[in-house]
């Protein structure tokens, strides 16, 4: 019977298998939008612990915070070392008369920590020579294809181009320039507090809680393992902005959209085979044996449909990812699952109107006109 009528048995596919790949995808673009989100957190991979203010609500906010908290930290048993780490914004001359909003990243002149995941090309150290800056490879394009050794303008102060590094980018797609600390000061101007956080390293893993329980315990600052900085970042772009709500009602559509159309098409699939079904049970089958078969029909179409979908869905975020677009998608194991319990759901619920019909149908009916 399922495979009988194949115009309706592709409908029922091709349907299941778009809502499918729109939840899915939709879902991979709100959480690589997250991951964005969490700015510098994806690419400081050296430190333990974030030290910021305890107001902080995500990682693009924060309150600065002063030389002396760095001293006090770096006094903390437990903590192997402590550097300050700059991150803001500031407007870049181009050769070509335009201009181009940049976030800088100051790294610790003395250690270089926070320093880039990769360097592709020139040398970390370099960032040690006056004005000089590493500028994002992405970034390059965005800065009017700069080269090593050509100079920028950031508010009127020189900047030397040194190298070029790999880093992800944030959720604005700013162009991104590391340099060190002190330079990051001179061309971003701020206040007597100029440190945004402070990266602490603690001498043995085992100790981690112990050394964030002593820092907690200053009183006048929040110590945060990534993974917790990058939770409640994400937290808050999902609660305190309308992204989450946004993609929330579009995967929730392409979860209807997925239940109408099932429901639609497997309910006048059932009518059209209520005369197989009454002569079944005319031989004998009972209810939950005709149920059986419509839910067995119901969940082969949504495995099908569920594979497609996933697949294109899958497909999307692997192109997104080779490419390395500014469209970041990604697409983990939780949200495979979820959407399989959507789609089983989903089937389940399609099936509803049809099941009455069938465990209502009488023998008499095998009978009747065709």
């Amino acid at each position: 019977m399922l495979f009988g009528d194949r115009t309706k048995y592709i409908t029922l596919v091709m349907s299941l298998a778009f809502a499918t790949m729109l939840m899915n995808q939709q879902g991979a673009i709100f959480l690589g939008l997250l991951t964005q989100a969490t700015g510098p957190l994806q690419n400081v991979g050296q430190a333990d612990l974030w030290v910021v203010d305890p107001g902080t609500d995500w990682v693009a906010e924060y309150r600065p915070l002063s030389d002396q908290k760095v001293g006090r930290i770096r006094s903390v048993a437990g903590v192997a070392w402590a550097e300050p780490f700059f991150s803001n914004y500031a407007i870049t001359e181009l050769k070509n008369g335009s201009f181009k909003r940049v976030q800088i990243l100051g790294l610790s002149r003395t250690t270089l920590a926070g320093r880039p995941p990769e360097m592709v090309e020139g040398r970390l150290e370099d960032l040690w020579t006056p004005d000089a800056i590493i500028v994002e490879i992405k970034s390059r394009d965005k800065l009017g294809g700069v080269n090593i050794g050509d100079t920028l303008k950031i508010n009127d102060k020189r900047a030397v181009v040194v190298g070029f590094c790999k880093a992800r980018q944030g959720f604005e797609s700013n162009a991104i320039i590391y340099t060190t600390f002190d330079n990051a000061t001179r061309f971003t101007p701020v206040g007597r507090k100029a440190i945004s956080y402070i990266l602490v390293k603690v001498k043995e893993p085992s100790e981690l809680k112990e050394v964030q329980a002593r820092i907690n315990a200053l009183g006048d600052v929040s110590a945060l393992t990534t993974d917790e900085f990058r939770q409640r970042t994400m937290s808050y772009i999902t609660i305190a902005t309308g992204i989450g709500f946004n993609f929330g009602i579009t995967i929730a559509l392409g979860f209807v959209v997925g239940l109408l159309l099932s429901a639609s098409v497997f309910y006048q699939f059932t009518l059209e085979n209520l005369r197989q079904f009454a002569t079944l049970k005319a031989l004998g089958a009972s209810g939950w044996t005709l149920s059986g078969m419509v839910l067995a029909q119901a969940f082969v179409v949504g495995l099908i449909g569920y594979g497609i979908g996933v697949g294109l869905a899958g497909a999307f975020t692997i192109f997104t990812v080779r490419s390395e677009s500014e469209l970041s998608a990604k697409l983990p194991w939780e949200l495979l699952l979820i959407s399989l319990v959507a789609m089983v759901l989903t089937v389940m619920l399609g099936s509803v109107l049809s099941l009455r019909r069938v465990i209502g149908v009488s023998p008499g009916a095998v009978f009747g006109a065709a």
